[in-house]
């Protein structure tokens, strides 16, 4: 019997696979909706109305769209150059990609006191960096900076160049190429890239905690309005807040598997 056949392999698998989402990831999400209406809609409502909840939601919205922006032209730049080009510090610079991915959050809110804050090495600025939200939206782009390259380079590497090789030969130029032949091919990599940089920055707490201060509808994004509502002990407000991130990642990830279909080889 072949091995992609049997049941003896295949109801197991399904099993084990199956208990660990309902575990681990489908009744905690039962739980937190659970707890956000256990007050009623109405207060459910008002709650994502209050504007301290609106200021974190536009924080957060802001950080998150101009961290993916600014992430989309950097992973894309890093990508073309690690997988067409060859150059001193290539594979440094591959390495260095990973950093973000490596370092303790916490640690790199410090980093970034050190260098910005009033006794850091750009302390001469005259406009606030640290516990303002341009500290969330710096930090929030060193954050999400490897998720875009990372899924391209792998993909452009094995894609290989010589479509666009034969594009530059013939006559195209880069804009062209970019348009019509790189980003038609990678929409895939580059669709899942996104979405896990959106996903991350919507997210992304330890460093943003660390550079923010926590300042009430100045510098409070969503995760860390969940974490002072929970602190003040009014935990159906916490859940409440919680469900506008879990939304809005099914919405995003729901959008990217309509939109980006991977091409079928």
């Amino acid at each position: 019997m072949n091995l992609f056949q049997s049941r003896r392999i295949k109801w197991p698998l399904l099993i084990i696979t199956w208990l660990f989402m309902l575990v681990l990831l489908i009744l905690p999400i039962v739980l937190v909706f659970t707890q956000a209406f256990a007050a009623g809609w109405r207060h459910y409502f008002s709650v994502l109305g209050d504007l301290t909840t609106l200021h974190a939601i536009n924080l957060s919205v802001a950080a998150t769209v101009l961290s993916v922006g600014i992430n989309l032209v950097l992973g894309l730049s890093a990508a073309w150059a690690i997988a067409f080009y060859d150059f001193p510090g290539k594979k440094l610079l591959n390495t260095l990609i990973d950093l973000p991915l490596s370092v303790s959050p916490v640690i790199v809110g410090l980093i970034f006191i050190l260098i910005f804050g009033r006794t850091g090495w750009l302390q001469g600025l005259h406009w606030q960096v640290i516990f303002a939200p341009p500290a969330i939206f710096i930090v929030t782009i060193f954050v999400t900076f490897p998720f875009v390259a990372r899924e391209l380079i792998p993909f452009l590497i094995a894609r290989g160049r010589e479509e666009e090789q034969t594009a530059a030969f013939l006559g195209a130029h880069f804009w062209q190429i970019l348009r019509q032949i790189t980003l038609p091919a990678i929409k895939a990599p580059l669709g899942t890239g996104l979405v896990l940089a959106t996903a991350r920055a919507l997210g992304e707490f330890g460093a943003v905690a660390v550079v923010s201060g926590n300042i009430p509808d100045k510098t409070l994004t969503l995760p860390l309005l969940v974490q002072n509502l929970y602190n003040d002990f009014k935990f159906t407000d916490a859940f409440a807040v919680a469900t506008i991130l879990l939304l809005t990642t099914f919405l995003i990830i729901t959008l990217k598997r309509i939109l980006i279909q991977p091409q079928k080889g």
